[in-house]
């Protein structure tokens, strides 16, 4: 059903001629720390979102530790990790891409990384956001879904972590391994790439501050410049808590989703958005699946909560957005 597909290759058909195509999105999925138990107690943590997932082409996500036994942690500030041998979780629930820049992956260093890359390899999930080098760091991943083209590039602003030394969070080199660099003549040169060689160009960011619900003025920036460059649709993660969703130039933008798997105490960090896409024609239709975390496991938040919730995010940003059954929804063109 999915596929990479040949970068150098030439889109030539219509998208009036392609199948319908659904995907998801959400923020952060930590497998490791207290979700471990739960995991450990054969529980599926997306069990209230598998009827969605399962009968989706593609999930997405942003997976916020490596997925390693080491023991050798170089980042010392509350590192993170996931037993790879929850690596199936993910495949089971039809998680397809792993976005892997944030501030967590090399925690466990280039062996975190490594045994990342290898338990999702073997679970036949693709991944982009890090890599052994900045060439295959800053790879997007490729997909085919019923004869629609979708790219999706991912990318870490290490701006707001400067109390880490970089041998804690290291970004990828020419010949070095680490996270995928939010540098903008990178970002430029992979977002025209993709657009030569895909029907849609989704660009997954990890950037922000940490619990504030108001975009940086940096994301702001380099969000719009995305768009700018053709970029189709820009979702970000890493403040565990939401933040605004704003349409540019008719494209969505969504600062910050959340957390969406995560075993943090702090209600704010409770709050989460799904993102649902649907491609049908030359439309993309986005519908807004508000959510809450309990005990880890995003659930879908009652149609009173959900509504109010939504009808704030509306009015931050002035959103052309409909809300019906607790959702919303946004639409833009295909191109």
């Amino acid at each position: 059903m999915n596929s990479y597909f040949n970068q150098n290759s030439v889109i030539t058909s219509s998208n009036d001629n392609k199948s319908n195509v659904t995907m998801f999105f959400t923020g952060d999925v930590m497998l490791g720390r207290g979700v471990d138990g739960i995991l450990e107690s054969r529980q599926n943590v997306f069990k209230n979102v598998d009827p969605l997932f399962l009968n989706a082409d593609a999930v997405v996500v942003n997976l916020e530790d490596p997925m390693t036994t080491s023991s050798i942690n170089f980042k010392k500030t509350v590192p993170l990790k996931a037993n790879p041998i929850y690596a199936p979780v993910l495949k089971n629930n039809n998680i397809v891409v792993a976005c892997l820049a944030n501030n967590h992956i090399m925690d466990y260093g280039n062996t975190g990384l490594t045994d990342t890359i290898n338990a999702l390899r073997s679970n036949g999930i693709n991944y982009t956001g890090a890599g052994d080098n900045l060439d295959q760091a800053t790879q997007p991943v490729h997909l085919n879904i019923k004869g629609r083209k979708i790219a999706i590039l991912n990318f870490l602003d290490n701006s707001t972590f400067t109390e880490f030394l970089p041998s804690e969070m290291p970004g990828a080199t020419i010949n070095s391994p680490g996270y995928a660099p939010a540098d903008w003549n990178i970002i430029k040169q992979r977002i025209d790439e993709s657009k030569k060689n895909s029907d849609i160009t989704i660009v997954v960011f990890h950037y922000g501050n940490e619990y504030s619900t108001i975009p940086n003025p940096f994301q702001i920036e380099l969000s719009h410049e995305c768009i700018d460059e053709g970029a189709d649709m820009v979702i970000g993660s890493h403040p565990h808590v939401i933040q605004k969703i704003e349409s540019y130039k008719g494209k969505p933008i969504f600062y910050s989703l959340g957390n969406f798997v995560f075993d943090q105490t702090n209600p704010a960090t409770h709050t989460s958005l799904m993102v649902e896409m649907d491609m049908t024609g030359n439309e993309a239709r986005i519908i807004v699946h508000p959510m809450t975390l309990v005990n880890s496991i995003p659930r879908p938040m009652d149609n009173t909560t959900s509504t109010a919730l939504l009808e704030e995010l509306k009015n931050q940003s002035s959103l052309n957005m409909t809300i019906e059954g607790g959702n919303g929804i946004l639409t833009f063109p295909i191109e």
